[in-house]
């Protein structure tokens, strides 16, 4: 009989196993979200991870990894099944009854909060860095972020004062969908100073073609998997949603990397610099007329 074939045995059988682990353990992690397992990578302690999911997809050795789900549809008896002495979680990470069952366990497990700012990084890469026990590697990372983001504001303060953006999600099934509040493209816009046309929703929303072009955005973002199969910025641009914006035909249009930046790591601060740098060249002539 498999180990977690009966579900009644499963919190029985992995509790038993947490005990026999030595005090200091923490040699077997199970890193689930992107962000954390970029983060463990960042520290130097990769060769502990025994499992990730499958939005752990950086460094390029993180796709090696057995995987264990997807993060926001974790099962108790895939994320067990690898033997974890220690779980890192994401803030995205559920649903809540995995959750649940895998606390239930008594298996070390550190959660992370989900929010889209620089200090929420700050404060992941701490909170990774203090379980696996390794402090002083957490604080040289902590400094090598804060040095990306000050380089990074300084080319965001060159931009035009709070530029309107309209993020989309998706643009080519159906209704095109855009982001609001509460979601990771919002931190995106905020980290450059922007505004969201969208902000009083909350969530990734279905709009009208109308809606997009009565917006009339200053800056569209669209993520680069969106753009990738709709053949390129080019044919965004040419979309019905899109293409009537001055956004459209000024062509700032900017494919935004959706683990590079979205996943709010320690790469993010260097990218948002990267995204205004790339920004500024597009709209300084506009407002310098």
């Amino acid at each position: 009989m498999g180990r977690f074939h009966v579900r009644g045995l499963l919190v029985a059988v992995a509790a038993a196993a947490s005990l026999a682990l030595p005090a200091q353990g923490q040699e077997r992690v199970a890193s689930l979200g992107g962000d954390v397992t970029e983060i463990i990578y960042a520290l130097g302690e990769g060769s502990r991870i025994v499992a990730t999911d499958s939005t752990s997809v950086f460094p390029p050795i993180a796709l090696t990894t057995p995987k264990v789900g997807y993060v926001r549809q974790l099962s108790a008896e895939g994320v067990l099944s690898v033997d974890p002495d220690l779980i890192l979680i994401s803030g995205a990470a559920g649903p809540e009854t995995a959750l649940e069952q895998i606390r239930a366990t008594g298996v070390g497990m550190v959660e992370m909060e989900t929010a889209y700012t620089i200090d929420a990084i700050i404060d992941k890469t701490r909170r990774v860095a203090e379980a696996l026990g390794v402090d002083a590697k957490g604080e040289e990372l902590v400094d090598q972020i804060e040095t990306d983001w000050a380089e990074a504001s300084a080319v965001i303060e060159t931009l035009p004062d709070a530029p309107t953006v309209l993020f989309f999600s998706t643009v080519s099934d159906g209704s095109p969908s855009a982001a609001g509040a509460e979601t990771a493209a919002q931190g995106v816009i905020d980290l450059i100073g922007g505004v969201n046309v969208f902000g009083d929703r909350t969530g990734y929303k279905p709009i009208s073609l109308e809606a997009a072009v009565a917006a009339d955005p200053d800056i569209i973002m669209v993520m680069n998997f969106v753009a990738a199969r709709m053949g390129g910025l080019d044919e965004v641009a040419a979309h019905p949603a899109i293409a009537l914006t001055s956004a459209a035909q000024s062509g700032r249009i900017f494919s935004i990397d959706a683990v590079r930046v979205m996943q709010f790591s320690p790469r993010t601060p260097r990218a948002a610099g990267a995204l205004a740098a790339e920004i500024r060249e597009t709209m300084t002539p506009v407002y310098d007329q």
